[in-house]
Formats: C-alpha cells, sequence, structure tokens
C-alpha cells in the first residue's frame, strides 16, 4: 500500500472518530482534568453544546462551550454571549461575550466582548459580568471555551446566544447570515436545562 493511500485512510478514519465524538448527546461527553458539569444542552444550531453547573443562590455560572466546525485551514471564531435585556428577538445588541479564536496556525486566544450593535468586530472589552478563569482549547475541528460568569443572585433564566465565523487577518469577520446562524439563540431556564418557550 502507498504511502498516499495510508495517510488518505488515516485521515478518513481520524475525520471519522473526530465527527463521531461530537455527534454524541452532551451528557456523554467526558472533559479532559476532571471537570464535570451537572447540566448540559445540545444547542439546536451550529454543532454546538453548552455545559454548566449553577449555584442560584449566589449566581455563580461554571460553563463549557463546545463548538465543533472549527475550518483548520483557514481559522475560525466562536463566541456565546448573554443577554443581560433578555430580549430574545434582538438578542444580539447588547450581548456580553465570550470569544475564542483560533487561527491556522495553531494558536487560539480568548477574551470578553460587549456587543453593542450589528456592525461590531468582536472588539475585546469588559463586559457586564465578572468573569474569571476564561480559557479556549483547540482539538481537531472543535473549540471549547471554559469561564465562571456571576450572575445577580436568583437570576433563574437568561438569553444566550451563540455564534462562529471566519477571520481577516486574524481579526473575526461578520457571520453567515443563513437560518442557522440567525436562530442561534434561546431562552434558556439555568435550573432545568430545558429551552424556553417565547
Amino acid at each position: 500500500m502507498s504511502l498516499m493511500l495510508r495517510f488518505v485512510l488515516a485521515f478518513i478514519v481520524l475525520s471519522s472518530l473526530l465527527l463521531k465524538s461530537f455527534a454524541k448527546n452532551c451528557s456523554s461527553y467526558s472533559f479532559s482534568g476532571n471537570r464535570t458539569f451537572a447540566l448540559c444542552r445540545d444547542l439546536p444550531q451550529l454543532s454546538s453544546q453548552l455545559h454548566w453547573n449553577y449555584e442560584q443562590a449566589t449566581g455563580k455560572l461554571d460553563l463549557a462551550c463546545r463548538h465543533g466546525r472549527i475550518n483548520s485551514s483557514i481559522g475560525n471564531w466562536f463566541a456565546w454571549a448573554i443577554n443581560p435585556n433578555n430580549n430574545l428577538q434582538n438578542s444580539m445588541i447588547g450581548a456580553q461575550a465570550l470569544v475564542a479564536i483560533w487561527q491556522s496556525h495553531g494558536t487560539t486566544r480568548v477574551y470578553t466582548s460587549p456587543i453593542s450593535g450589528y456592525d461590531t468586530s468582536l472588539a475585546k472589552g469588559t463586559i457586564a459580568y465578572n468573569v474569571s478563569g476564561l480559557s479556549a482549547t483547540h482539538w481537531g475541528n472543535e473549540i471549547i471555551i471554559f469561564a465562571t460568569l456571576m450572575l445577580p443572585s436568583g437570576t433563574t433564566t437568561l438569553v444566550h446566544l451563540w455564534q462562529e465565523g471566519t477571520l481577516s487577518d486574524s481579526m473575526p469577520e461578520m457571520h453567515d447570515m443563513s437560518s442557522a446562524n440567525l436562530n442561534a439563540k434561546e431562552r434558556l431556564d439555568l435550573v432545568t436545562g430545558q429551552a424556553l418557550a417565547v
């Protein structure tokens, strides 16, 4: 068997394993480093999952947001955000985002970004929540954002959104306007893990 054929077969097998690993239900995913989360949700758009622990009395939200469509040849960005105004229809305006950027040469960076308008460039800035433990990991075609946010104590629901896009000169470009992108948002019950009707 030629070396090229072996390489192609190995690539197909590896790609298949990566796709299968992300296709699993979120509850069967195991994080490295003994990280565990009590609740998770397979998000309905953009091959993403949210995992979290939540202390309602203190408002402490410990989360991991996974995204499985990173394009290794061009670099990508992925963001998860909360809209503190609880506005599902215009959820992007005022959203407080965690942004991860993966560049094709292998560098991953993560930061916070307040989103003030539709023409946002996801610029780095301070958001409305105290954030600690912000990090991102990349493996294969998947990126995971980890963070702990302090929400107002007693919070039970929130409007959250998630998004993906490509890079231009290492900076986020506008995301696609497909149905999947435009509908990557929902009202979430942090206690039950269920999405709520509008």
